[in-house]
């Protein structure tokens, strides 16, 4: 199945921000974004799509399942809780709260229609990752400087490069990003 739209049903606005950087990585547009579970109208909007949702709501999964199945729609698990109980059956792949970025992608690349994408992670020069790490653990752009013996200018240069390859705008979305492809623990 190749979604080429996609849905994200988290609590958590960290997890949408990081999945909304893989997604745009594959060209998979985000038609929505629900903290839980939305009305069952909706769906009837939805087709061709992939559904990344938290495994805490699968009972909804059940719920809709035939016509999940009928409307091709994909259904990525989300699942950042290993003590959680659910019927791993209703997904079609599972996210983990340990995957990396790499590893996502090669999840969620199937179910796009753009083929092999390279990680976005490879984008960075090592001067950026550099500026990436403190960034994401609260240094300020005067004490990024200080560290990397760099001007505030560059510094500002390597954030708008940083923002502009990977797409994505907020600390807490670049901390996320961080986190995930182990640059920081």
């Amino acid at each position: 199945m190749h979604a080429n739209s996609s849905v994200i049903i988290h609590p958590w606005p960290i997890v949408q921000i990081g999945l909304r950087s893989v997604l745009q990585s594959l060209k998979i547009e985000i038609r929505e974004l629900f903290t839980e579970c939305p009305d069952c109208k909706i769906f009837a909007e939805w087709s061709d799509a992939l559904i990344l949702i938290d495994v805490n709501y699968w009972k909804y999964i059940l719920k809709h399942q035939k016509f999940l199945g009928k409307r091709n729609i994909s259904v990525v698990g989300l699942n950042f809780n290993s003590h959680q109980n659910f019927d791993v059956l209703l997904f079609n792949d599972f996210i983990y709260h340990n995957d990396n970025q790499n590893i996502i992608l090669s999840k969620l690349n199937k179910f796009s229609g753009s083929g092999n994408q390279k990680s976005t992670s490879y984008q960075l020069s090592p001067r950026e990752s550099d500026v990436l790490k403190l960034v994401a653990t609260g240094h300020s752009n005067k004490q990024i400087s200080d560290n990397l013996f760099i001007s505030i200018h560059t510094v500002i240069t390597h954030r708008k490069h940083i923002t502009t390859k990977l797409g994505i705008k907020s600390i807490s979305g670049l901390t996320l990003y961080a986190v995930i492809n182990n640059l920081i623990d």
